[in-house]
């Protein structure tokens, strides 16, 4: 039976309840990258499918090579997951609940400010896969640690792409 890493109720106390502690932690935070991941997914999508204007041809094509490489990290993040015997979000609207994204404009002509927070969310989310590097590093989980170091370097190329074509 897979074990439901909770997302509130951490308190530990003793070394060892701390070391769990911290376990806990890191692994509720690479479940809510998985989530961050599939939600800027799908924000990536949106970006290729309805972007109009001057910008359009490069940033489809961007875009494209972008969830095609999304795709595949996803993928990596959740088997990963699901290899430390933690479960994955069971419904869609819990897999692309990620708050700490920025929402993209409505407007198809906003072609700067729809690339600006694609680019901005990329950010995010390599900098949320170092902290997670250095929370695996702190209980000694390497495959973890390079796990997020990896998508931490795929999300920082994906936001300097976004950034080349501003």
């Amino acid at each position: 039976m897979s074990v439901v890493v909770p997302l509130i109720g951490l308190s530990p106390t003793g070394e060892k309840e701390k070391k769990q502690g911290k376990k806990e932690i890191c692994y509720c935070h690479l479940v809510q990258l998985l989530r961050g991941t599939s939600h800027l997914l799908n924000q990536t999508y949106i970006v290729h499918w309805n972007l109009i204007g001057s910008k359009f041809y490069s940033t489809h094509l961007l875009t494209e090579s972008i969830y095609k490489e999304m795709q595949e990290g996803l993928d990596t993040v959740a088997e990963h997951i699901r290899s430390l015997n933690i479960s994955t979000p069971f419904c869609v609207m819990d897999l692309n609940e990620a708050k700490e994204l920025d929402p993209l404009p409505h407007d198809c002509f906003a072609q700067d400010e729809m690339i600006t927070v694609l680019a901005k969310n990329y950010n995010k989310l390599a900098e949320s896969f170092s902290k997670l590097s250095k929370e695996a590093e702190a209980i000694g989980d390497q495959l973890t640690m390079d796990l997020a170091a990896e998508r931490g370097r795929a999300h920082k190329k994906q936001q300097w792409l976004l950034k080349s074509n501003l």
